[in-house]
């Protein structure tokens, strides 16, 4: 199986600076033109989707519409909505700006939490086990059966379009599946990175893209994890935000951006399977993509919008 996890592209409110979780926001011009990219992109390398998962959102549910229309044979594969793969709920901070650091000690939002949780009508940012869970349900009720299924002739390739905080909580899930020691990184990507913590991957920029190959070594069996999967590769820490495009996700608090798992449930794994990691926040489809100029790229993108192109008429062939 190959398995994308993707960020949906640009939304009015990442150009805003907003907190934008539950809230309905829409993808920008140049967010459209990104998906557009990306489906673009992984067609013409040959990728081909057996299945597509999507948030309900419309800025991921239009970036994984834009990558199954671009595939060679859209009708052949559906895209799935999972309520699940909505981003963190946060809460009173939703539509509003991001908060500057100004202690040292706290993220912004942390400190205005303080001074204002005890208000009326404050509501907190949803916790990470209520993400944990959601993510959780998302394996349990539809990745995970796939690994049952009978072997096929062609290889199963996942698409997950979704948000930049759930992402991080679906991959560290994805990684208390696995056996311990079953996870390996390309050689390409630690030249590119240098060494990684397998909890700390970075953010992802809009329409970035986690690549996963998984493989299976004996028959799989279903099993409770004793220990994390852990990685032979260099352990030094990366700053989960250095990614460009990750304003939104470098926003959350701190107990989001630490890879430590307050769960006690104990997930079920899949023996006999190993991962590889092929690409972190991948963004090759967006090299040479410029925004249009004069603030048009930033607004919110119309679909009754027309290219200047379709207000002139071809001129007739002789």
């Amino acid at each position: 199986m190959d398995l994308y996890l993707i960020r949906h592209g640009e939304t009015v409110d990442n150009v805003a600076g907003l907190y934008a979780g539950v809230r309905d926001s829409a993808l920008t011009i140049h967010g459209v033109e990104q998906a557009r990219r990306l489906g673009e992109h992984f067609a013409s390398n040959g990728v081909k989707f057996t299945h597509i998962f999507a948030s309900p959102l419309s800025r991921a549910l239009k970036t994984a519409q834009a990558i199954e229309s671009a595939q060679d044979d859209a009708a052949a594969v559906e895209i799935t909505q999972v309520p699940e793969l909505i981003e963190q709920d946060f809460g009173y901070y939703e539509g509003k700006p991001f908060h500057a650091r100004s202690d040292p000690k706290k993220t912004g939002r942390e400190a205005h939490h303080e001074r204002h949780k005890d208000e009326d009508g404050f509501v907190d940012v949803e916790s990470k086990e209520a993400m944990n869970k959601r993510a959780d349900t998302f394996l349990d009720e539809h990745l995970v059966p796939l690994f049952g299924q009978a072997p096929t002739a062609e290889k199963r390739v996942v698409a997950v379009v979704s948000h930049g905080m759930l992402l991080s909580h679906l991959w560290r899930r994805i990684l208390k599946r696995l056996p311990s020691k079953s996870v390996t990184v390309d050689p390409e990507v630690t030249a590119a990175r240098g060494s990684i913590v397998l909890e700390h991957l970075g953010g992802w920029g809009n329409t970035g893209y986690l690549e996963l190959s998984l493989s299976q070594q004996v028959a799989a069996e279903v099993a409770t994890a004793s220990e994390p999967a852990e990685v032979a590769a260099g352990s030094s820490s990366e700053d989960p935000n250095a990614a460009s495009g990750t304003t939104e996700q470098a926003a959350s608090s701190s107990t989001d951006q630490t890879g430590t798992d307050s769960s006690t449930a104990s997930p079920q794994v899949l023996v006999g399977w190993s991962l590889l990691i092929r690409g972190i926040d991948k963004k090759d489809h967006l090299v040479g993509l410029k925004r249009q100029r004069g603030g048009i790229g930033r607004t919110a993108h119309n679909e009754k919008q027309q290219k200047i192109h379709n207000f002139f008429k071809r001129p007739r062939q002789s």
